[in-house]
């Protein structure tokens, strides 16, 4: 009986947990698909219900990186105008209360396939996008949309290991290799959205003083030059793992860390 008692409870606990995964699986997807459809059908509230109100976006053209305002960027959705735009959702990945997306959108009037890398946490109970970065390609036929073999792999592990290796060794020269001048870290602190400036975050490690950090790239997706990564760092003196999901994009053939946005927990 008792042996029954522990398997019902242990049953009843993953379901539990699996329901509460679906759960916000479900709310960072209808987060983005606000996004997507407000874009395509001119509902610009849809579209500022989905994102922060501090958010922009990132891309490189002619290897110079662009910073698009966030409030701009929903301005000019024409409300009611309907735009020949198809969005959909590639993946979904989250820890806790921070979240990455990846969306391929389609533009067939101009032959245009866009890729937005989306970071996003959640604040006070509800999913927001905070940032985005777009790599943009064109295509004359279906068959160019098909994946082939990519370049480019070891720069993006480079930049990613710099960030890892620095943060341990005390070598704040290689974070700075790692990371755009301009990136911050994002985080949620007592449910609201905290931010930490890079070069404060930076200025954290000092030359040659060791850090018990134990890093490892989870995941990484990128197009051309625009990427994604995923990073689990277990801190033993703390008994903490933080998971960080980094935005990069490729700038003057140097891949960099755009923005950072990272959660914890014990173990």
């Amino acid at each position: 009986m008792k042996k029954a008692l522990i398997i019902f409870l242990a049953f009843n606990f993953i379901l539990i947990l699996k329901l509460n995964s679906q759960t916000e699986v479900e709310q960072i997807n209808s987060t983005v698909m606000k996004y997507i459809e407000g874009t395509a059908n001119g509902n610009p509230d849809e579209v500022r219900e989905a994102f922060h109100k501090d958010f922009n976006l990132f891309i490189v053209q002619g290897d110079t990186l662009r910073v698009i305002d966030g409030n701009g960027y929903i301005e000019r959705v024409e409300k009611g105008k309907k735009y020949n735009r198809i969005g959909r959702i590639i993946s979904i990945d989250y820890e806790n209360d921070a979240a990455s997306v990846k969306v391929e959108v389609y533009f067939p009037d101009t032959k245009r396939i866009a890729t937005d890398y989306l970071l996003l946490l959640k604040i006070k109970g509800q999913w927001k996008i905070l940032h985005k970065i777009i790599n943009l390609k064109n295509y004359h036929k279906v068959e160019d949309l098909v994946s082939i073999e990519k370049e480019g792999l070891e720069e993006i592990k480079e930049t990613l290991s710099n960030y890892i290796v620095g943060t341990a060794n005390g070598e704040p020269n290689k974070l700075r290799k790692a990371f755009h001048q301009d990136f911050n870290l994002y985080y949620i602190k007592d449910d609201n959205l905290s931010i930490i400036p890079g070069n404060q975050y930076i200025g954290n490690f000092k030359e040659g003083k060791k850090n018990n950090r134990l890093g490892n790239v989870l995941s990484l997706d990128y197009e051309n030059n625009a990427g994604l990564a995923k990073v689990q760092v277990i801190m033993p003196d703390r008994n903490r793992i933080a998971i960080d999901y980094l935005l990069l994009l490729k700038i003057k053939n140097e891949w960099k860390i755009i923005h950072k946005s990272f959660t914890s927990k014990s173990y």
